[in-house]
């Protein structure tokens, strides 16, 4: 019995086009669906600023 894994062939994932947000983290510059964690990140952040009494950190964390 083996205990050596099968290995997948290495695939290019297939992209979104160029990127315009700056968030990725593909070397050829292509979007990669990274801005869509910022903002879910971002979101999340600005939500428990505000829960904690920081309404104007909160409001930059929104729109920087």
């Amino acid at each position: 019995m083996s205990s050596a894994k099968a290995q997948r062939p290495i695939e290019k994932r297939e992209t979104m086009g160029a990127c315009t947000c700056t968030y990725t983290r593909d070397e050829e510059k292509n979007c990669d669906g990274t801005h869509k964690v910022v903002k879910a990140v971002k979101a999340e952040l600005a939500e428990k600023l505000e829960a904690n009494g920081f309404p104007h950190a909160a409001e930059y964390v929104r729109n920087n």
